[in-house]
């Protein structure tokens, strides 16, 4: 049975600070791998963006979504599907917003500062989808994490970033201890990166496929470090 492959957990260089390889690039590096699209989910405002805070919010958003545009515009050159993402940080807290896009970032400057709990409720509103991204990273145990199952879809329990196996291991148990769909990514910053993902029986044409994937257990593998 055929398969196909997909990264949900994309940097770039133009919208991540601690990323290494520009949008084009991570196009064709992941092409050459075999991988049949990414997500590029760079690094919003309140986390390790690339883009100077000291522009105009417009033109923030502009030079946040550069990444992306570059990966999707080489994309449609090689073959290799590309959507749009991004991770946001809350609190300690990392989450991964799809189905949302520019020019709803461009209109919702509102999205900065909320509380946990505001932040979900207005991406969803909007017809958003929020995962938990790698939740035990630099944590042990259960007790450390308050839990979290109202502000998310999906948690992520693979996570090609994550340095130590036992923070997908808890990412794992803490899903299943709130019955929450799951999924994984590579996390991917450079080229050199462990590069993981996940496979599924159809293609995915849009963000909301993936979303409507991840939802109703329609992932065939998450891929392993």
């Amino acid at each position: 049975m055929k398969t196909y492959k997909y990264d949900t957990h994309v940097h770039t260089r133009e919208g991540s600070a601690c990323a290494d390889i520009s949008g084009s690039k991570q196009a064709r590096l992941y092409k050459e791998l075999g991988y049949d699209g990414i997500i590029i989910t760079d690094h919003f405002y309140n986390g390790n963006t690339a883009v100077s805070r000291k522009l105009p919010w417009e033109q923030w958003v502009e030079g946040f979504v550069k990444g992306y545009e570059e990966a999707y515009k080489e994309g449609k050159k090689i073959g290799l599907s590309v959507f749009f993402g991004w991770e946001e940080s809350i609190k300690g807290m990392d989450f991964l917003i799809y189905g949302l896009d520019k020019e709803w970032l461009i209109h919702n400057r509102s999205i900065l500062g909320l509380s946990p709990e505001e932040h979900y409720r207005k991406i969803k509103e909007a017809g958003g989808f929020v995962v938990h991204a790698h939740p035990f990273r630099r944590r042990s145990h259960l007790a450390d994490l308050a839990p979290t199952p109202e502000l998310e879809d999906a948690v992520e329990i693979m996570n090609g970033g994550n340095d130590d196996p036992i923070y997908n291991r808890l990412a794992k148990e803490y899903a299943e201890t709130w019955n929450k769909p799951v999924t994984g990514g590579s996390d991917s910053h450079h080229k050199k990166d462990r590069h993981i993902g996940i496979t599924v029986e159809t293609p995915i044409k849009t963000i909301e496929d993936y979303c409507d994937f991840v939802m109703n257990s329609k992932i065939t593998e998450i891929l392993d470090i």
